[in-house]
């Protein structure tokens, strides 16, 4: 009536699948971007950092957030000047929003300057914002073509 398992023929344990909806696979990451255009991750520059060097650049093929200090140009598919954030020099990208500081010309499609911003320098733009708040000095320019704006993150000059 009864039959034993001998020892030498255990089963094998299936993990257990977690509870949820059926389908429901691995989240899928959504870009802040068009589609094509975020290509990287996301570098982060922590506000314990400082990068300081002679003609200095610092190429993202995603997002940079910078939360630290950098004496030089920064460049990005999506650059992000956190509020501790400090930037000296040219920030390029396809999209720009400033928290911090910068000092130097910023080159994008979309620029958003938040209300703890402090900007000090020209800003070349498609689309600009600037929340009640922030702090800008310099001139703002709308090209006549949006690829007067592009942004070269192969590192070539």
């Amino acid at each position: 009536m009864f039959t034993r398992n001998s020892p030498s023929d255990p089963t094998p344990l299936e993990p257990r699948k977690p509870a949820g909806p059926p389908n429901s696979g691995p989240p899928v990451r959504s870009s802040p971007l068009r589609s094509g255009t975020l290509e990287g991750g996301k570098s982060i520059i922590s506000n314990d950092l400082k990068i300081i060097g002679q003609g200095l650049k610092i190429i993202s093929r995603g997002t940079l957030q910078v939360d630290g200090e950098v004496e030089g140009d920064v460049a990005g598919a999506e650059v992000i000047i956190g509020e501790q954030g400090r930037v000296t020099g040219t920030v390029a990208a396809e999209r720009v929003i400033v928290r911090g500081r910068t000092s130097g010309v910023i080159r994008a499609m979309t620029v958003a300057l938040q209300a703890s911003a402090r900007v000090e320098g020209d800003i070349h733009h498609m689309s600009l914002a600037i929340e009640q708040g922030a702090e800008f000095d310099g001139r703002c320019r709308r090209p006549s073509s949006p690829a007067e704006l592009h942004v070269d993150l192969d590192g070539n000059s």
